[in-house]
């Protein structure tokens, strides 16, 4: 075999390896992005359903801040009947 053709297989056989490790590389790197987008979607998720409790965490807190400020009022003349009795007592 002349040497034009051992340096011609060489190089081949050398392009060759350099297309399998570009080859791994490339399916690697699709794992890598498919499993970096499956995690994205499940923090967006996790991030939906957080939003969603603060909001129901939210609307109770007004809804216990109205009954509270509704309640009050009826707390203090309790108070102060109570007090205005043992004082006349």
């Amino acid at each position: 075999m002349s040497d034009l053709i051992k340096d011609a297989l060489s190089r081949l056989n050398g392009a060759l390896d350099r297309l399998d490790a570009v080859s791994i590389r490339h399916v690697e790197a699709e794992r890598v992005r498919g499993t970096l987008e499956t995690e994205l979607a499940l923090m967006r998720e996790d991030r939906h359903a957080l939003a969603n409790l603060l909001d129901n965490e939210r609307d109770a807190r007004t809804r216990a801040e109205d009954g509270l400020a509704e309640i009050a009022p009826r707390v203090d003349r309790a108070i102060n009947a109570i007090r205005q009795t043992l004082n006349e007592a």
